[in-house]
Protein backbone atom coordinates (compact mmCIF):
# COMPACT_ATOMS: atom_id res chain seq x y z
CA UNK A 1 0.00 0.00 0.00
CA UNK A 2 1.61 3.05 -1.48
CA UNK A 3 2.43 6.12 1.63
CA UNK A 4 0.19 8.78 1.60
CA UNK A 5 0.70 12.13 3.34
CA UNK A 6 -1.79 13.16 5.68
CA UNK A 7 -2.56 16.68 4.80
CA UNK A 8 -5.51 18.59 6.67
CA UNK A 9 -7.31 20.84 4.07
CA UNK A 10 -4.45 20.21 1.57
CA UNK A 11 -2.33 22.38 3.74
CA UNK A 12 1.77 21.81 3.54
CA UNK A 13 2.74 21.18 7.26
CA UNK A 14 4.37 24.36 8.01
CA UNK A 15 8.56 23.82 8.10
CA UNK A 16 10.29 24.30 11.26
CA UNK A 17 12.81 26.94 11.44
CA UNK A 18 16.69 25.43 11.04
CA UNK A 19 19.19 27.79 12.98
CA UNK A 20 22.45 28.56 12.20
CA UNK A 21 23.98 25.81 14.49
CA UNK A 22 21.60 22.98 13.19
CA UNK A 23 22.92 23.88 9.89
CA UNK A 24 26.32 23.49 10.52
CA UNK A 25 25.62 20.46 12.61
CA UNK A 26 24.45 18.99 9.46
CA UNK A 27 27.29 20.20 7.01
CA UNK A 28 29.49 18.44 9.44
CA UNK A 29 28.49 15.15 9.84
CA UNK A 30 27.84 15.10 6.11
CA UNK A 31 31.60 16.41 6.11
CA UNK A 32 32.54 13.62 8.31
CA UNK A 33 30.60 10.51 6.68
CA UNK A 34 32.30 11.34 3.29
CA UNK A 35 35.82 11.49 5.14
CA UNK A 36 34.70 8.45 6.71
CA UNK A 37 33.85 6.55 3.69
CA UNK A 38 36.65 8.27 1.27
CA UNK A 39 39.90 8.59 3.55
CA UNK A 40 41.67 10.75 0.73
CA UNK A 41 39.03 13.17 0.43
CA UNK A 42 40.79 15.41 3.07
CA UNK A 43 43.08 16.79 0.12
CA UNK A 44 40.04 17.98 -1.86
CA UNK A 45 38.61 19.26 1.56
CA UNK A 46 41.43 21.75 1.86
CA UNK A 47 41.93 23.09 -1.80
CA UNK A 48 38.27 24.08 -0.78
CA UNK A 49 38.79 25.26 2.61
CA UNK A 50 41.37 27.37 1.29
CA UNK A 51 39.66 28.55 -2.17
CA UNK A 52 36.65 29.78 0.03
CA UNK A 53 38.38 31.82 3.06
CA UNK A 54 36.92 34.59 3.13
CA UNK A 55 38.94 38.07 1.91
CA UNK A 56 40.22 39.89 4.95
CA UNK A 57 38.19 42.69 4.11
CA UNK A 58 34.60 40.50 4.83
CA UNK A 59 32.44 41.21 7.49
CA UNK A 60 32.79 39.86 11.05
CA UNK A 61 30.08 37.52 10.47
CA UNK A 62 31.69 35.37 7.95
CA UNK A 63 34.92 35.43 9.37
CA UNK A 64 33.97 34.38 12.59
CA UNK A 65 31.51 31.80 10.77
CA UNK A 66 34.21 30.41 8.70
CA UNK A 67 37.37 29.83 11.49
CA UNK A 68 34.28 28.42 13.98
CA UNK A 69 33.77 25.94 11.41
CA UNK A 70 37.07 25.27 9.91
CA UNK A 71 38.43 24.84 13.33
CA UNK A 72 35.33 21.93 13.86
CA UNK A 73 36.60 20.60 10.84
CA UNK A 74 40.28 19.97 12.25
CA UNK A 75 38.53 17.98 15.10
CA UNK A 76 37.60 15.27 12.69
CA UNK A 77 40.28 15.62 9.97
CA UNK A 78 43.13 15.70 12.25
CA UNK A 79 45.50 15.10 9.39
CA UNK A 80 44.69 18.88 8.28
CA UNK A 81 44.90 20.54 11.92
CA UNK A 82 48.06 22.41 11.45
CA UNK A 83 47.34 23.33 7.86
CA UNK A 84 44.41 24.80 9.23
CA UNK A 85 45.96 26.44 11.99
CA UNK A 86 48.02 28.12 9.70
CA UNK A 87 45.59 29.15 7.25
CA UNK A 88 43.83 30.79 10.29
CA UNK A 89 46.57 32.94 11.75
CA UNK A 90 47.51 33.81 8.31
CA UNK A 91 44.40 35.61 8.17
CA UNK A 92 44.44 37.23 11.40
CA UNK A 93 48.17 37.98 11.19
CA UNK A 94 47.18 39.86 7.93
CA UNK A 95 44.41 41.61 9.47
CA UNK A 96 46.19 42.18 12.59
CA UNK A 97 49.46 44.07 11.04
CA UNK A 98 47.11 46.27 8.99
CA UNK A 99 45.27 47.44 11.57
CA UNK A 100 48.98 48.79 13.35
CA UNK A 101 49.58 50.19 10.02
CA UNK A 102 46.31 51.97 9.71
CA UNK A 103 46.58 53.08 13.95
CA UNK A 104 49.95 54.56 12.59
CA UNK A 105 47.88 57.28 10.50
CA UNK A 106 45.29 58.69 13.21
CA UNK A 107 45.77 60.43 16.53
CA UNK A 108 42.78 59.44 18.51
CA UNK A 109 41.60 56.72 20.73
CA UNK A 110 39.31 53.48 18.74
CA UNK A 111 36.18 51.99 20.67
CA UNK A 112 34.86 48.99 19.72
CA UNK A 113 31.98 47.14 20.31
CA UNK A 114 32.14 43.30 20.65
CA UNK A 115 31.05 40.79 18.43
CA UNK A 116 27.60 38.87 18.82
CA UNK A 117 29.25 35.49 18.95
CA UNK A 118 25.77 33.94 19.31
CA UNK A 119 25.69 31.60 15.82
CA UNK A 120 21.58 31.22 16.04
CA UNK A 121 20.76 35.00 15.26
CA UNK A 122 20.35 36.00 11.56
CA UNK A 123 23.24 38.29 11.70
CA UNK A 124 21.89 41.56 12.57
CA UNK A 125 24.93 43.44 11.93
CA UNK A 126 26.31 41.04 9.22
CA UNK A 127 26.35 44.21 6.67
CA UNK A 128 27.21 46.37 9.20
CA UNK A 129 30.95 46.61 9.17
CA UNK A 130 31.72 45.43 5.69
CA UNK A 131 34.78 46.80 4.15
CA UNK A 132 32.99 47.02 1.01
CA UNK A 133 35.75 48.56 -2.34
CA UNK A 134 32.77 51.38 -2.99
CA UNK A 135 33.39 52.09 0.96
CA UNK A 136 36.45 53.94 0.05
CA UNK A 137 34.83 56.25 -2.28
CA UNK A 138 34.50 59.45 -0.50
CA UNK A 139 31.13 61.76 -0.64
CA UNK A 140 31.60 64.45 -2.57
CA UNK A 141 32.48 66.50 0.30
CA UNK A 142 35.67 64.65 1.04
CA UNK A 143 36.63 66.38 -2.54
CA UNK A 144 38.96 69.39 -2.66
CA UNK A 145 37.05 71.31 -5.15
CA UNK A 146 40.25 73.33 -6.18
CA UNK A 147 42.50 70.35 -6.90
CA UNK A 148 41.62 66.70 -8.85
CA UNK A 149 43.24 64.67 -5.68
CA UNK A 150 40.96 62.83 -3.49
CA UNK A 151 41.10 63.68 0.50
CA UNK A 152 41.08 60.54 3.05
CA UNK A 153 37.56 61.11 5.16
CA UNK A 154 39.72 60.50 8.86
CA UNK A 155 36.07 58.95 9.91
CA UNK A 156 35.92 56.67 7.04
CA UNK A 157 39.32 55.28 8.17
CA UNK A 158 38.12 55.33 11.92
CA UNK A 159 35.31 53.34 11.17
CA UNK A 160 37.10 50.64 9.11
CA UNK A 161 39.55 50.43 11.55
CA UNK A 162 36.79 49.56 14.01
CA UNK A 163 35.77 46.90 11.63
CA UNK A 164 38.76 45.14 11.33
CA UNK A 165 39.20 45.06 15.56
CA UNK A 166 35.55 43.88 15.91
CA UNK A 167 36.57 40.68 13.12
CA UNK A 168 39.96 40.66 14.90
CA UNK A 169 38.40 40.25 18.43
CA UNK A 170 35.87 37.05 16.95
CA UNK A 171 38.50 35.04 15.64
CA UNK A 172 41.22 35.25 18.26
CA UNK A 173 37.44 34.91 20.68
CA UNK A 174 37.14 31.36 18.83
CA UNK A 175 41.13 30.43 18.73
CA UNK A 176 40.74 30.85 22.56
CA UNK A 177 37.90 28.68 22.66
CA UNK A 178 39.37 26.31 20.50
CA UNK A 179 42.78 25.84 22.40
CA UNK A 180 40.26 25.85 25.75
CA UNK A 181 38.36 22.74 24.47
CA UNK A 182 41.42 21.23 23.38
CA UNK A 183 43.19 21.26 26.75
CA UNK A 184 40.12 20.04 28.54
CA UNK A 185 39.92 17.15 26.37
CA UNK A 186 41.75 16.51 23.76
CA UNK A 187 44.81 14.01 24.72
CA UNK A 188 48.58 14.85 25.17
CA UNK A 189 49.78 13.94 21.57
CA UNK A 190 47.04 16.41 20.55
CA UNK A 191 48.05 18.95 22.57
CA UNK A 192 51.98 18.35 22.15
CA UNK A 193 50.89 18.34 17.65
CA UNK A 194 49.06 21.77 18.20
CA UNK A 195 51.88 23.40 20.04
CA UNK A 196 54.36 22.57 17.82
CA UNK A 197 52.65 23.69 15.00
CA UNK A 198 52.19 26.95 17.08
CA UNK A 199 55.85 27.39 17.48
CA UNK A 200 56.09 26.56 13.49
CA UNK A 201 53.65 29.14 12.47
CA UNK A 202 55.31 31.65 14.70
CA UNK A 203 58.56 31.58 13.08
CA UNK A 204 56.69 31.59 9.45
CA UNK A 205 54.12 33.75 9.89
CA UNK A 206 54.43 35.64 13.20
CA UNK A 207 57.84 36.60 14.72
CA UNK A 208 59.31 38.88 11.80
CA UNK A 209 56.07 40.60 11.25
CA UNK A 210 56.83 43.43 13.48
CA UNK A 211 53.36 44.93 13.35
CA UNK A 212 51.55 42.01 14.74
CA UNK A 213 50.07 43.28 17.99
CA UNK A 214 47.25 40.41 19.26
CA UNK A 215 47.76 37.13 17.12
CA UNK A 216 51.25 36.47 19.03
CA UNK A 217 49.12 35.76 22.24
CA UNK A 218 47.56 32.62 21.30
CA UNK A 219 51.12 31.25 21.49
CA UNK A 220 51.27 33.02 25.22
CA UNK A 221 48.31 31.31 26.40
CA UNK A 222 48.75 28.10 25.14
CA UNK A 223 52.43 28.25 26.58
CA UNK A 224 50.27 28.53 29.78
CA UNK A 225 48.55 25.50 29.33
CA UNK A 226 51.67 23.06 29.93
CA UNK A 227 54.10 25.61 31.93
CA UNK A 228 57.29 23.42 32.45
CA UNK A 229 57.19 21.81 28.62
CA UNK A 230 55.45 24.32 26.34
CA UNK A 231 56.79 27.67 28.15
CA UNK A 232 60.03 26.32 28.40
CA UNK A 233 60.36 25.07 25.35
CA UNK A 234 59.15 28.29 23.74
CA UNK A 235 61.45 30.52 25.60
CA UNK A 236 64.31 28.09 24.56
CA UNK A 237 63.17 28.47 20.90
CA UNK A 238 63.87 31.90 21.18
CA UNK A 239 67.38 31.47 22.98
CA UNK A 240 68.21 30.22 19.72
CA UNK A 241 66.83 32.18 17.57
CA UNK A 242 69.28 34.93 19.69
CA UNK A 243 72.22 33.03 19.72
CA UNK A 244 72.32 31.55 15.96
CA UNK A 245 75.01 34.07 13.92
CA UNK A 246 73.51 31.98 11.02
CA UNK A 247 70.31 33.60 11.39
CA UNK A 248 69.29 37.25 9.57
CA UNK A 249 69.36 39.78 12.01
CA UNK A 250 65.64 40.67 11.78
CA UNK A 251 65.00 37.32 13.52
CA UNK A 252 67.55 37.42 16.31
CA UNK A 253 66.55 41.34 17.03
CA UNK A 254 62.77 40.50 16.99
CA UNK A 255 63.46 37.44 19.15
CA UNK A 256 65.08 39.27 21.92
CA UNK A 257 61.91 41.34 22.10
CA UNK A 258 59.70 38.28 22.04
CA UNK A 259 61.67 36.98 25.10
CA UNK A 260 62.01 40.45 27.11
CA UNK A 261 58.16 41.25 26.48
CA UNK A 262 57.10 37.32 27.35
CA UNK A 263 59.26 36.76 30.11
CA UNK A 264 58.01 40.55 31.75
CA UNK A 265 54.48 39.77 31.30
CA UNK A 266 53.76 36.17 31.96
CA UNK A 267 52.45 35.90 34.84
CA UNK A 268 52.77 31.70 35.14
CA UNK A 269 56.48 31.73 34.59
CA UNK A 270 58.77 31.31 38.20
CA UNK A 271 61.51 33.15 39.44
CA UNK A 272 64.23 30.31 38.68
CA UNK A 273 63.54 30.37 34.85
CA UNK A 274 63.58 34.12 34.97
CA UNK A 275 66.60 33.98 36.78
CA UNK A 276 67.86 31.24 33.76
CA UNK A 277 66.76 33.67 30.56
CA UNK A 278 68.92 36.46 32.39
CA UNK A 279 71.60 34.18 32.86
CA UNK A 280 71.90 33.13 28.94
CA UNK A 281 70.73 36.86 27.71
CA UNK A 282 73.50 38.34 29.82
CA UNK A 283 76.40 35.57 29.20
CA UNK A 284 75.77 36.17 25.47
CA UNK A 285 76.17 39.41 25.42
CA UNK A 286 79.17 39.44 27.91
CA UNK A 287 80.83 37.08 25.15
CA UNK A 288 80.21 39.42 22.27
CA UNK A 289 81.55 42.36 24.77
CA UNK A 290 84.80 39.99 25.25
CA UNK A 291 84.98 39.50 21.31
CA UNK A 292 84.13 42.98 19.90
CA UNK A 293 84.83 45.56 22.35
CA UNK A 294 88.32 45.79 21.32
CA UNK A 295 86.90 47.03 17.92
CA UNK A 296 84.99 49.59 19.16
CA UNK A 297 85.87 53.00 17.68
CA UNK A 298 82.82 55.11 17.38
CA UNK A 299 79.02 53.74 18.52
CA UNK A 300 77.07 52.50 15.42
CA UNK A 301 72.83 51.62 15.83
CA UNK A 302 73.49 49.31 12.63
CA UNK A 303 76.24 47.25 12.94
CA UNK A 304 75.70 45.99 16.98
CA UNK A 305 71.96 45.94 16.55
CA UNK A 306 71.45 42.09 18.03
CA UNK A 307 73.80 43.30 20.93
CA UNK A 308 71.97 46.43 21.82
CA UNK A 309 68.57 44.30 21.46
CA UNK A 310 69.52 41.68 23.60
CA UNK A 311 70.87 44.31 26.50
CA UNK A 312 67.58 46.25 25.88
CA UNK A 313 65.90 43.21 26.77
CA UNK A 314 67.74 42.22 30.00
CA UNK A 315 67.05 45.67 31.12
CA UNK A 316 63.22 45.42 30.20
CA UNK A 317 62.79 41.95 31.96
CA UNK A 318 64.41 44.15 35.10
CA UNK A 319 62.27 46.50 34.96
CA UNK A 320 58.97 44.47 35.11
CA UNK A 321 60.50 41.38 37.51
CA UNK A 322 63.25 42.56 39.35
CA UNK A 323 61.77 41.44 42.41
CA UNK A 324 62.26 37.78 41.22
CA UNK A 325 65.84 38.55 40.14
CA UNK A 326 66.30 39.53 44.03
CA UNK A 327 68.00 36.07 45.89
CA UNK A 328 68.35 37.74 49.55
CA UNK A 329 67.31 40.90 51.30
CA UNK A 330 69.05 40.34 54.44
CA UNK A 331 71.15 43.23 55.34
CA UNK A 332 73.42 40.93 56.92
CA UNK A 333 75.52 37.70 55.45
CA UNK A 334 76.60 34.80 57.81
CA UNK A 335 79.81 34.87 58.39
CA UNK A 336 79.74 30.73 57.55
CA UNK A 337 78.91 32.03 53.99
CA UNK A 338 82.61 33.84 53.44
CA UNK A 339 83.75 30.51 52.12
CA UNK A 340 81.05 30.43 49.27
CA UNK A 341 82.74 31.49 46.33
CA UNK A 342 79.19 31.84 44.48
CA UNK A 343 77.58 33.85 47.22
CA UNK A 344 80.61 35.74 47.87
CA UNK A 345 80.39 37.28 44.40
CA UNK A 346 77.20 38.06 44.77
CA UNK A 347 77.61 39.91 47.96
CA UNK A 348 80.54 41.85 45.92
CA UNK A 349 78.72 42.65 42.79
CA UNK A 350 75.45 43.45 44.53
CA UNK A 351 76.43 45.59 47.48
CA UNK A 352 75.43 49.22 46.24
CA UNK A 353 78.17 51.69 45.46
CA UNK A 354 79.80 53.14 48.75
CA UNK A 355 77.79 56.53 50.05
CA UNK A 356 75.21 55.49 47.89
CA UNK A 357 71.58 55.23 49.61
CA UNK A 358 71.00 54.01 52.92
CA UNK A 359 68.75 50.72 51.73
CA UNK A 360 68.94 47.65 52.18
CA UNK A 361 71.51 45.37 50.02
CA UNK A 362 70.13 43.08 47.98
CA UNK A 363 72.03 39.77 46.72
CA UNK A 364 71.14 39.59 42.79
CA UNK A 365 70.62 36.20 40.83
CA UNK A 366 73.46 35.06 39.14
CA UNK A 367 72.49 36.50 35.39
CA UNK A 368 72.54 39.93 36.17
CA UNK A 369 76.48 39.82 37.80
CA UNK A 370 77.46 41.41 34.32
CA UNK A 371 74.70 44.05 33.51
CA UNK A 372 77.08 46.88 35.06
CA UNK A 373 80.10 45.83 32.87
CA UNK A 374 77.94 45.58 29.55
CA UNK A 375 75.97 49.14 30.49
CA UNK A 376 79.68 50.75 31.14
CA UNK A 377 81.29 48.70 27.84
CA UNK A 378 82.35 50.65 25.12
CA UNK A 379 79.30 50.17 22.93
CA UNK A 380 77.55 52.57 25.48
CA UNK A 381 73.60 50.61 25.41
CA UNK A 382 72.53 53.48 27.43
CA UNK A 383 72.86 55.57 24.39
CA UNK A 384 71.59 53.20 21.72
CA UNK A 385 68.52 51.34 23.23
CA UNK A 386 65.20 52.53 23.67
CA UNK A 387 65.12 56.10 25.49
CA UNK A 388 61.92 54.58 27.56
CA UNK A 389 63.55 51.26 28.70
CA UNK A 390 66.97 53.05 29.32
CA UNK A 391 64.66 56.30 31.35
CA UNK A 392 62.87 53.23 33.49
CA UNK A 393 65.71 51.13 34.07
CA UNK A 394 68.22 53.88 35.44
CA UNK A 395 65.20 55.12 38.00
CA UNK A 396 64.75 51.15 39.33
CA UNK A 397 67.90 50.41 39.15
CA UNK A 398 68.60 53.41 41.84
CA UNK A 399 66.04 52.56 43.96
CA UNK A 400 66.84 49.46 44.03
CA UNK A 401 70.61 49.94 44.83
CA UNK A 402 71.49 47.54 42.08
CA UNK A 403 73.53 50.30 40.25
CA UNK A 404 73.77 54.06 39.54
CA UNK A 405 73.63 55.29 35.94
CA UNK A 406 72.37 58.95 35.97
CA UNK A 407 75.96 59.96 35.24
CA UNK A 408 76.28 58.35 31.93
CA UNK A 409 72.81 59.60 31.13
CA UNK A 410 74.09 63.04 31.56
CA UNK A 411 76.96 62.50 29.42
CA UNK A 412 75.32 60.55 26.75
CA UNK A 413 73.16 63.91 26.26
CA UNK A 414 76.36 65.59 24.42
CA UNK A 415 76.57 62.42 21.95
CA UNK A 416 75.98 62.51 18.75
CA UNK A 417 75.76 58.61 17.03
CA UNK A 418 75.17 58.99 13.18
CA UNK A 419 71.76 57.01 12.49
CA UNK A 420 70.24 57.32 16.12
CA UNK A 421 66.85 57.51 15.22
CA UNK A 422 66.52 57.10 11.52
CA UNK A 423 64.87 53.89 10.10
CA UNK A 424 66.66 50.71 10.82
CA UNK A 425 65.72 47.40 12.25
CA UNK A 426 66.84 48.27 15.63
CA UNK A 427 64.94 51.33 15.57
CA UNK A 428 61.85 49.13 14.59
CA UNK A 429 62.35 46.80 17.46
CA UNK A 430 62.78 49.32 19.95
CA UNK A 431 59.14 50.43 19.86
CA UNK A 432 58.13 47.42 19.60
CA UNK A 433 56.66 45.03 22.62
CA UNK A 434 55.08 42.07 21.31
CA UNK A 435 52.88 41.14 24.56
CA UNK A 436 51.67 44.84 25.57
CA UNK A 437 48.67 44.71 27.16
CA UNK A 438 45.60 42.90 25.98
CA UNK A 439 42.72 45.18 24.90
CA UNK A 440 40.44 43.07 22.65
CA UNK A 441 37.86 43.21 25.13
CA UNK A 442 35.35 40.21 23.46
CA UNK A 443 38.52 37.88 23.90
CA UNK A 444 40.89 39.39 26.76
CA UNK A 445 39.41 37.12 29.16
CA UNK A 446 41.68 34.46 27.99
CA UNK A 447 44.70 36.19 28.84
CA UNK A 448 43.37 38.24 31.93
CA UNK A 449 44.67 35.58 34.57
CA UNK A 450 47.66 34.87 32.98
CA UNK A 451 48.95 38.27 32.24
CA UNK A 452 51.45 40.51 34.15
CA UNK A 453 50.47 44.17 34.44
CA UNK A 454 52.91 46.66 35.12
CA UNK A 455 52.09 47.83 39.01
CA UNK A 456 54.17 51.13 40.31
CA UNK A 457 56.24 50.71 42.83
CA UNK A 458 56.23 52.83 46.02
CA UNK A 459 60.25 52.95 45.51
CA UNK A 460 59.44 54.16 42.02
CA UNK A 461 56.90 56.96 43.40
CA UNK A 462 59.60 58.15 46.29
CA UNK A 463 62.37 60.19 46.21
CA UNK A 464 65.53 58.45 47.86
CA UNK A 465 67.24 60.59 48.95
CA UNK A 466 67.60 64.86 49.17
CA UNK A 467 70.81 64.15 46.43
CA UNK A 468 68.67 62.75 44.11
CA UNK A 469 66.01 65.13 44.08
CA UNK A 470 68.02 67.44 41.69
CA UNK A 471 68.55 64.85 38.74
CA UNK A 472 64.64 63.49 39.07
CA UNK A 473 63.54 67.38 39.05
CA UNK A 474 65.63 67.51 36.05
CA UNK A 475 64.00 64.03 34.36
CA UNK A 476 60.59 64.45 36.29
CA UNK A 477 58.72 64.99 33.07
CA UNK A 478 60.18 62.04 30.96
CA UNK A 479 59.95 59.81 34.41
CA UNK A 480 56.40 60.52 34.98
CA UNK A 481 55.55 59.91 30.76
CA UNK A 482 57.37 56.65 30.88
CA UNK A 483 55.76 54.76 34.28
CA UNK A 484 52.03 56.51 33.38
CA UNK A 485 52.69 54.71 30.38
CA UNK A 486 54.31 51.27 31.76
CA UNK A 487 50.88 51.93 34.79
CA UNK A 488 48.17 52.36 31.99
CA UNK A 489 49.96 50.19 28.46
CA UNK A 490 53.44 49.61 28.45
CA UNK A 491 56.66 51.53 27.65
CA UNK A 492 55.41 52.04 23.81
CA UNK A 493 55.84 54.97 21.85
CA UNK A 494 51.91 56.47 21.34
CA UNK A 495 50.91 55.03 18.08
CA UNK A 496 50.38 51.94 19.65
CA UNK A 497 48.69 53.27 22.90
CA UNK A 498 46.29 54.64 20.72
CA UNK A 499 44.83 51.18 20.09
CA UNK A 500 41.50 50.62 21.68
CA UNK A 501 40.81 52.56 25.32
Amino acid sequence: MAYKPNFVGNVLPENPKVTRTQAYDRYHEALQCIVRLIPTAVNSLFVSLVRYMPHKRFNSAEQAAYVKNILLISEYAPVLRKQILGLVIDQMVQIDAQIQIELDEIEEDVEVEIYNMNFDEDYDSEHSDSEDEDDDIPDDESVDSTSSQVTPDKSDTTAQIKYKIRKLDAMMNLSFQYFQKCAQSASADVLHEIFYALVDIFDRAVLKTLKSRYTQFLLFYFCSLNVHEYSDYFLEHLLQHITDPLRPNVTRVAAAAYISSYVARAKFLDSSTIQRVVLALSTWCDNYVDTHESSVQSLDCTKHDVFYSVVQATMYIFCFKWRDLVIDNDLEIEEDMEDDMYSEEHRHLTRPEHGFGSGASRTWCFGLRNLPRLVMSKFNPLKICSPAVVRQFAKLSRSTHFMYVYPVLEKNRDIFVPGLGSSNLLQTVQTFFPFDPYKLDGSKIFVDNIYYEWVADEEDESDDSEDDSEEDDEEDDDDDSVTSGMMAMSISPSPTSHYLS
